[in-house]
């Protein structure tokens, strides 16, 4: 699966890929929106969520990602 996360842009809907997001700031113009750097928006992409909304949206995306391995302890 593709980790993608679709979001709410202040003008329309956006998708995400997950793994380029680099971090997210309050917009400085909307305290109830977030600045997304990512790899395709170097410059940020504002999305219509607060930043506490959007920190639950990518971790819980980042968290979805993760892929458990069992191993066998050696012993050592």
């Amino acid at each position: 699966m593709i980790p993608l996360i679709g979001v709410k842009l202040p003008k329309g809907n956006g998708i995400l890929l997950t793994a380029t997001i680099s971090g997210a700031t309050t917009s400085l113009t909307n305290p109830s929106h977030t600045d997304v750097y990512t790899d395709g928006f170097p410059n940020g992409i504002t999305i219509d969520m607060p930043i506490e909304e959007f920190y639950d949206l990518w971790l819980s995306s980042l968290e979805s990602e993760l892929e458990w391995m069992e191993t066998e302890d050696s012993g050592d």
